[in-house]
């Protein structure tokens, strides 16, 4: 246990999370994927799901954009994608190494991404 949160190990680093996040992982489906849900300041849920890092997001017919960036030993993917139910865009981030991703959807704040950042040190 961390003093402010939860630590996960699945990266080459430890991964600090809120306390109050549920924890999901789905044992039957094809991949592995373990999913975190969290809630905003306002109530609002953002998620951190693992996944084995072999899916194609730019097969993905609702991507608008891909931003691609190294950071140390990652490859982070931000994304702008549309919402097939009400049009609106939305953004999410991937933090991969070449095994696994993190990715970070949802109504994420500010905060969390750069919380997420400054722990990666590989």
């Amino acid at each position: 246990m961390a003093e402010k949160g939860f630590v996960v190990k699945i990266f080459p680093d430890k991964l600090t999370f809120p306390i109050d996040c549920e924890t999901r992982a789905d044992f039957q489906a094809k991949e592995l994927s373990i999913l975190y849900i969290c809630q905003n300041s306002t109530n609002q849920n953002y998620f951190f799901n693992f996944r084995p890092n072999n899916i194609d997001i730019a097969a993905n017919p609702i991507i608008v954009e891909i931003k691609e960036s190294k950071f140390k030993s990652y490859t982070i993917y931000e994304v702008t994608d549309k919402d097939p139910d009400n049009g609106k865009q939305r953004q999410s981030i991937s933090y991969c190494t070449k095994e696994a991703c993190l990715d970070l959807v949802g109504d994420y704040e500010q905060s969390i991404k750069d919380s997420i950042t400054s722990q990666l040190r590989g």
